[in-house]
């Protein structure tokens, strides 16, 4: 699993363990609704198309969502949408190290406003 920037940049100036940001993704990651359940509840998808694109994509590998656009199932834009969705819809790295004791609030908030000051905005 790659380490989300922030917890690069954590690492880095020795304020939490590379495991700890590791622990802490993979509740992130463990958090997140698959897309195909996201269009169904948005109603983007029905069940057979859901079953559908998880058959094909067993077989090629590709991304849930490649294999919806191929199919035609979605366009590029309804897919966007669904991904902002899931994005949304489960905790940032940041919330999960203050709920887990790692940071204090405090000292997030200050660590990202510092994050930010120092990354270019096309590198995000």
């Amino acid at each position: 699993m790659a380490i989300d920037r922030f917890g690069i940049f954590l690492i880095r100036k020795g304020v939490v363990e590379e495991q700890t940001v590791f622990e802490a993704l993979n509740i992130q990651q463990n958090q997140k609704i698959p897309i195909g359940q996201i269009a169904l509840r948005e109603k983007k998808l029905t069940v057979r198309q859901v079953f559908k694109i998880l058959d094909n994509q067993v077989d090629s590998g590709k991304l849930f969502g490649e294999i919806a656009i191929e199919l035609g199932y979605l366009t590029e834009d309804e897919l966007q949408n669904l991904l902002d969705l899931q994005k949304k819809g489960f905790p940032s790295l940041s919330r999960i190290l203050i709920d887990n004791g790692a940071l204090d609030e405090s000292t997030c908030n200050h660590l990202l406003e510092e994050y930010f000051c120092e990354t270019p905005l096309n590198a995000l």
